[in-house]
């Protein structure tokens, strides 16, 4: 058995609608191996999640409602108990991995 070269091992999500991207910069907290979320569809009423814009966390909280065929979720934002409207397509979303103090 042959072993193959380093560039021929990469690996390929399991699921389609996960995309596992790279950090963009230095500024981008963001690590290699975190699954970013790209079908709405997947998320469901009490999951955790955050919502990132341009490298920037902007919200963290628990999804109450999710309209994926619309492309909206609303979340119960983490600290502040604020109800938010979260429209999906303009924003890169995770799976919170931990809670987060405001």
């Amino acid at each position: 058995m042959t072993a193959l070269p380093a560039s021929a091992t990469a690996t390929i999500p399991a699921d389609p609608a996960i995309d596992t991207v790279p950090a963009a910069s230095a500024t981008d907290v963001t690590s290699a191996d975190e699954a970013w979320i790209r079908d709405p569809g997947l998320i469901r009423p009490g999951d955790r999640i955050e919502v990132w814009e341009q490298g920037t966390l902007c919200h963290v909280g628990t999804v109450g409602q999710s309209a994926p065929h619309l492309g909206l979720l609303w979340i119960l934002e983490t600290g502040t108990g604020a109800r938010r409207l979260v429209p999906v397509h303009g924003y890169r979303l995770r799976r919170s991995p931990a809670a987060h103090a405001a």
